[in-house]
Order: C-alpha cells, then sequence, then structure tokens
C-alpha cells in the first residue's frame, strides 16, 4: 500500500507540475493577447509618430518666428529712414517758399 501511496504522490505531482506549467503557458498566451487586442503598441507607435511631427513643427514655427523678427527689425529701420526723411521735407519746404518770395 505504501508503495501505491508513493507512486499516487508522485502522479500528483507530475500532473500539478503539468498543470501549473499549462497555466503558465496560457498567462503568457492571454498576455499576448491582451498586448495585441489592446493596440498599445500602435497606440504608442501612433504618438510617437505625432510627436516627432509637432516637434518638426515647432521647429519651423521657431524659424518663422525668426525670420519675423528679422523682417519686423528691416521694417522699424525703414520706419526710422522715412521719419528722418519727413523731417528734411519740413526743411526743403521751408528753404523752397523762401525762394519762391
Amino acid at each position: 500500500m505504501s508503495s501505491n501511496l508513493i507512486q499516487w504522490n508522485a502522479e500528483t505531482k507530475t500532473r500539478l507540475n503539468e498543470k501549473v506549467a499549462q497555466n503558465m503557458a496560457d498567462l503568457g498566451s492571454l498576455t499576448r493577447y491582451i498586448v495585441r487586442s489592446s493596440k498599445s503598441s500602435e497606440l504608442l507607435s501612433q504618438a510617437e509618430k505625432n510627436f516627432s511631427y509637432q516637434e518638426n513643427i515647432i521647429q519651423n514655427s521657431s524659424e518663422s518666428l525668426k525670420k519675423m523678427m528679422n523682417i519686423k527689425n528691416q521694417l522699424e529701420f525703414q520706419q526710422a529712414a522715412v521719419v528722418r526723411s519727413m523731417s528734411t521735407i519740413d526743411d526743403i519746404q521751408d528753404i523752397l517758399m523762401t525762394i519762391q518770395r
């Protein structure tokens, strides 16, 4: 009887080990299925692409702002030149008025 008990214990351990191994394999399959069905890797990839696009847009915007600042500076310089020219127009008009008299 003791031999039967030992054999039964060995069979039980073997079946238990097989069940544990099968459950672990099933758990791995379930995990892979959940990851695939959740599309988390696809969402992460899409987020990465969107971030990359945003980075390019920010870079282009920064370059555009620099160009606009240069244009603004040039326009300010031209405005100052026009103001200087306007002040000389008054002097020229005064001179013309004295010449015409």
